[in-house]
């Protein structure tokens, strides 16, 4: 049975632009979001027309996907079972299974002939492996030119204009890490001009953009968190507006993008008491309970108001999902949005908890009243 599921598995993958425009139709790819490396869908069994569903075009993870509104991952059987009957279980997959045998006509081969396509099949993953790691690496090292090409004095700058906005004084966040770079003229890529391909024509409109750090369990910088602002700081940058000027659906635009994979890194924001780094703190024995938020600028705004907590931002809900154990960590306290309409969302977050508790260590959830606003930074500012 794996030899079957193995063989469908890299006929799907070898033709997966073919089985996605079957599956979920051409017309759900939204060529303004087709990247080199994935594709967001717009999910036909959600409500919602934004393209939240991004999918790995190549290599080892071709098919791979997943759903950023519910947090739902899975390979690309998963992919095509979702994508044909909105739900994944054993079932959904055995019937892909055999829709896929059908359309490639590898239902009744023979022993030597399956035989030679499992080795090949098992030839072209080690080769996407091996491409999948050069390309990581590839990616991380854009990453790293990107960040330290901006500049890193960030007082002074349309970065601290912003975040004043926000309520966040810069000079009050203790122990601020150097997470945080600006940058006066980023591209807003997503706007770049492109043919009926998808390929880009040009560069996108460019705006002051607070570039941050994100990190993997042993502090290497792998991906980039951008807040793009409006010119004179004071709000964010217009992104929504220019989107619907160019008859593109707002909803698809965010003044707020990553860069790179960003699955299981973080933001570490500040340090905490101590002063030191995650790394330097667990080589000096030194542990601490640590504060994470969906937002920057709600871990920068509890951590002027609770000066004793090393303050981390996972960037999102579903970032909230792979937020890594330290041991400069001895315990945890989540402070969770209010703005969440969806029962998914709420689901997703009790699985972030869960998977914090399973470090062993102390969790605390803190959730402020709906009506003091959607998040801690809303929260400390009406406090104000």
């Amino acid at each position: 049975m794996s030899s079957r599921f193995a063989l469908v598995k890299d006929k799907l993958q070898g033709d997966i632009k073919s089985v996605i425009a079957d599956v979920f139709g051409s017309i759900n790819a939204n060529p303004r979001r087709r990247k080199r490396l994935r594709w967001a869908l717009i999910n036909p069994w959600a409500g919602s027309k934004s393209a939240n569903l991004h999918v790995y075009l190549t290599g080892a993870r071709a098919g791979g996907w997943k759903d950023f509104t519910t947090g739902e991952t899975g390979d690309i059987i998963d992919l095509v079972a979702f994508g044909k009957e909105g739900s994944v279980n054993p079932d959904s997959r055995m019937r892909v299974i055999e829709w896929a045998e059908d359309r490639y006509g590898i239902r009744k081969l023979d022993a030597a002939t399956r035989a030679k396509m499992d080795k090949e099949a098992a030839d072209r993953r080690d080769l996407a492996e091996k491409a999948a790691v050069e390309s990581q690496a590839e990616q991380r090292d854009r990453v790293r030119k990107t960040f330290y090409a901006c500049q890193a004095k960030i007082l002074g700058t349309p970065v601290e204009t912003y975040l004043a906005t926000r309520g966040v004084v810069l000079a009050d966040v203790p122990h601020i890490t150097p997470a945080f770079r600006y940058r006066p003229d980023c591209e807003y890529w997503p706007l770049a001009p492109v043919d009926g391909e998808g390929q880009r024509l040009g560069r996108g409109p460019l705006f002051p953009a607070m570039v941050s750090a994100m990190v993997s369990g042993d502090g290497r910088l792998g991906a980039l968190h951008l807040t793009f602002f409006d010119h004179d700081g004071l709000r964010k940058a217009p992104v929504q507006t220019l989107a619907a000027a160019q008859g593109l659906d707002p909803r698809d635009f965010s003044a707020k993008l990553f860069k790179g994979d960003v699955q299981g890194f973080v933001i570490r924001c500040t340090n905490g008491p101590s002063g030191l780094s995650a790394e330097r703190a667990a080589e000096a024995g030194v542990a601490g309970i640590c504060g994470i938020t969906e937002g920057i600028e709600d871990a920068l705004s509890a951590a002027v108001a609770h000066p004793a907590l090393r303050m981390w931002a996972a960037g999102s809900l579903s970032g909230l999902l792979h937020v890594h154990d330290h041991p400069a960590v001895s315990a945890w306290i989540i402070f969770k949005d209010n703005d969440w309409g969806k029962p998914q969302a709420a689901a997703l977050f009790d699985r972030a908890v869960a998977r914090l508790r399973s470090f062993k260590k102390p969790v605390e959830v803190l959730a402020m009243p709906a009506d003091w606003g959607k998040d801690v930074n809303d929260a400390l500012n009406q406090e104000d």
